[in-house]
């Protein structure tokens, strides 16, 4: 009995400490998230990816683009342009390769990232590709990451859940012991 109420308290403690793996210094910087996508460009079409997953204005972001030609041709070339409907537009003009990038989101919440693949039919660049998209997004100083107060609250749940089970399992475990510790003693005649 000892040893289960040791290995219980033994996982609580465990489930407690994972935040200060994962995510506590977050706790004290503004929000972040980071991701990696990749998009299906065919010839002559543009592609869009929309960006703004903090959800705040003024966000930070940056990010590289690398540009995957389909079918072993070698021309990896891609338009790029970022932009959001109020505060503006930069267009980075024709990526050959990989491009490192940055944009600030201004008062909006919302950017879109922009892959075209619009060249002309008897261009050697005229033909599928694939465009894989890294970004991280970092908001204003007085911003809260989400992620991380929601990693809060799954963690604290889980651990709750883990108590409250093992003291169930350790009372039933009691009881069994007073009912077959009591079933054994005998009755006087």
């Amino acid at each position: 009995m000892p040893r289960t109420v040791s290995s219980v308290k033994s996982v609580a403690v465990l489930l407690l400490l994972i935040p200060f793996n994962s995510g506590l210094l977050s706790l004290f910087g503004p929000a972040q998230v980071s991701y990696t996508e990749s998009y299906p460009v065919r010839a002559g079409t543009s592609s869009a990816a929309s960006g703004g997953r903090l959800g705040y204005p003024n966000v930070h972001v940056s990010g590289s683009l690398k540009v995957k030609s389909c079918c072993g041709l070698s021309t990896n070339d891609i338009i790029f342009v970022i932009e959001n409907e109020v505060s503006g537009r930069r267009d980075f003009g024709v990526v050959v390769g990989t491009l490192n990038f940055e944009w600030n989101t201004g008062n909006y919440t919302e950017y879109s990232m922009i892959f075209g693949n619009t060249f002309d039919p008897a261009s050697p660049s005229y033909h599928d590709k694939t465009v894989e998209i890294s970004v991280s997004e970092v908001g204003p100083p007085n911003s809260i990451n989400l992620f991380f107060v929601f990693e809060v609250i799954g963690i604290a749940t889980v651990t709750v859940a883990t108590v409250v089970a093992g003291s169930v399992f350790l009372l039933m475990r009691r009881g069994k012991r007073r009912g077959t510790a009591s079933s054994n003693v005998p009755t006087p005649p």
